[in-house]
């Protein structure tokens, strides 16, 4: 019976889905409709260690859609891990024994969340999402760095995404000039950054994963 109602929940909630893509025309429901079963399967899991660690269980729901498509099995060329994709020294760190066992994964994942939150406490809630995915992508220390640049150059609040995410792009080893202002080593503390694009690809994908599974939060994703 619990099999029979489960069932019919998958159903339901992928034929939600592929009318409304139809309708909106938007490609990245089409990734949900496809990722909906182990959305399903894994949500307990996502709402357990996100409610564990007060987290939006929706933000860890984008992010893995992202990182791996639900793969607990995913291994990255630079060697990132599991459905978080966590990087082995990071792993290690939060105590992560198994990468690849999805409870451990996760429950590493949602722990290292809360702690990249904690550290723009201050930033206003939007700008922080984007603050903590750039983070966990690109790592704290390239972000503390832009943020010391936006500081330096008085280009906006350090504490805001617009201003932080272009001195991202400036953390390359181009704009030495720049750096040589900030820094007495001419180069950023956590070195050059080539990775820009990528993490603020990855950001706004990860967003735009979280606003599609809000609208649809009223259809079924997470009761």
């Amino acid at each position: 019976m619990r099999r029979k109602r489960t069932l019919i929940i998958i159903l339901t909630t992928l034929a939600i889905i592929f009318v409304f893509s139809l309708v909106i025309n938007v490609p990245l429901d089409l990734r949900l409709l496809v990722l909906t079963p182990k959305i399903l399967k894994y949500r307990g899991l996502i709402q357990q260690h996100a409610a564990k660690e007060t987290l939006d269980a929706r933000l860890v729901c984008a992010l893995i859609v992202q990182e791996s498509g639900f793969n607990k099995e995913a291994k990255s060329a630079v060697g990132a891990l599991g459905l978080t994709q966590l990087m082995p020294n990071t792993a290690k760190e939060l105590g992560v024994q198994d990468p690849f066992d999805a409870n451990q994964n996760i429950a590493g994942a949602t722990r290292h969340l809360r702690m990249l939150y904690n550290a723009f406490s201050e930033s206003p809630h939007e700008h922080r999402h984007r603050l903590v995915l750039a983070s966990y992508n690109g790592g704290l220390g390239r972000i503390r760095d832009a943020q010391a640049l936006v500081r330096y150059h008085k280009t906006g609040d350090p504490l805001l995404w617009e201003p932080v995410s272009i001195a991202l792009s400036q953390l390359t080893k181009q704009h030495t000039a720049m750096h040589r202002e900030v820094w007495e080593s001419d180069k950023p503390p956590h070195g050059y950054f080539e990775g820009a694009n990528e993490t603020l690809s990855h950001v706004e994908r990860v967003m735009r994963y979280y606003a599609r599974i809000r609208f649809y939060e009223g259809l079924l994703f997470f009761l």
